[in-house]
């Protein structure tokens, strides 16, 4: 049996969602909430890694499981195990859906296309020590107009070696469908990104390289320089990892989201 888990998870206490034998992970605490529930081992899969402090708020993962006696008990009421699993997971892990799917469905290469947010605060009488965990506070206010202007160049399919970190024998190549930016309240910057995939690290340096642009440091041809020059030497320093939220997994009509996330309802 094949089930896919829709979740969420505030990214603060893990050293990223990748099991590691001696750290904290998102990987490591749901593979061993399954086990426990189902009886037999597990490995999931997810649609996108991400890094030490990165959010999530529509992750999806997959895994197998033999059919046994027990893992038929187990799911046979999908809901129950759901509530089971999200009570073990601890609260720093939302499970919203677990659901049965077909053997084909595959929560990294059935994906379609993935979203990120990176909030900002960039007026300090904006900043709200509550939310410090998931936006990056500057001490200047960003030029929107330049920010944008510069983040056009982006769109489109480009080799990002420039904007991510390198893996032997993996392509940089990739393919950018949407870059926006918006105030969403005063003081407040949201960078959002959408595209089928992306490389390490790919997210935070774009934001990096905008933020330069904002400040001034930079003018807004400069983004596109760095680009062509597919040199990571030339882009600015990445971006800090807790502003970054992973916001939407797509997969088109056969496998559709999981309700609720609704990113829409969280400001």
């Amino acid at each position: 049996m094949r089930l896919r888990i829709d979740l969420a998870y505030d990214g603060a206490p893990f050293a990223g969602f990748a099991r590691q034998s001696d750290q904290h992970t998102v990987q490591g605490v749901l593979d061993t909430a399954v086990a426990r529930l189902l009886g037999q081992t597990v490995s999931t899969t997810c649609a996108g890694r991400t890094d030490r402090g990165v959010h999530a708020r529509a992750q999806v993962v997959h895994f197998d499981v033999d059919d046994t006696a027990r893992v038929r008990r187990e799911t046979s009421d999908l809901g129950q195990l759901r509530r089971r699993l999200d009570h073990m997971c601890g609260a720093a892990i939302v499970i919203w859906s677990v659901r049965a799917v077909a053997d084909d469905f595959d929560a990294r290469f059935s994906a379609t296309a993935r979203q990120y947010r990176y909030r900002i605060v960039d007026d300090v009488s904006a900043a709200d020590p509550i939310r410090r965990h998931d936006r990056w506070r500057l001490d200047e206010p960003l030029k929107l107009t330049a920010m944008r202007r510069a983040a056009r160049v982006l769109l489109g399919e480009h080799d990002f070696a420039a904007f991510c970190r390198r893996a032997q024998g993996r392509t940089t190549r990739r393919r950018l469908d949407e870059v926006a930016l918006r105030r969403p309240a005063p003081g407040h910057l949201d960078v959002r990104l959408r595209g089928p995939a992306f490389c390490h690290q790919q997210v935070r340096a774009i934001v990096g390289c905008l933020v330069e642009v904002g400040r001034g440091v930079r003018d807004a041809a400069w983004l596109a320089d760095v680009l062509a020059a597919g040199d990571r030497s030339r882009a600015a320093r990445v971006a800090p990892p807790h502003g970054l939220t992973l916001e939407a997994v797509s997969y088109g009509r056969r496998w559709p989201a999981a309700p609720p996330p609704d990113v829409r309802r969280h400001p």
